[in-house]
């Protein structure tokens, strides 16, 4: 079972470590600069995390609202191998060559059982 806890200050922190928590995959915090990010003066905070092989890399982009992230998406090239959503304030993208395990971790942070 996956324990990472964000060192984030936002409203919804629990509720995107819940997600962590019930990943099958182990995951750690890795350096960030968000900031660098169009549109960043609407992100409150945000984390990157990786797993032990380096194939899968999740980012936690935390907004005032569902709008903001979508500005964010909107404003920023995502590469075709990223896969992004959002679950109200929480704005997620996930990346991995391995496509099920990309399915599965957005349905994760979807709310999907």
């Amino acid at each position: 079972m996956n324990r990472t806890t964000l060192n984030i200050n936002h409203p919804d922190k629990s509720r995107a470590e819940a997600f962590l928590y019930s990943l099958d995959e182990e995951v750690e915090v890795v350096s960030f600069d968000w900031k660098s990010l169009k549109q960043s003066t609407r992100i409150v905070d945000a984390a990157k995390l990786t797993n032990n092989d380096k194939t899968l890399t999740i980012t936690i982009i935390f907004t005032e609202s569902y709008g903001d992230a979508d500005h964010i998406a909107k404003a920023n090239y995502l590469k075709g191998s990223v896969r992004w959503g959002n679950n109200g304030s929480i704005m997620y993208l996930v990346e991995s060559s391995d496509s099920d395990k990309v399915d599965t971790i957005l349905g994760v942070f979807a709310g999907e059982e």
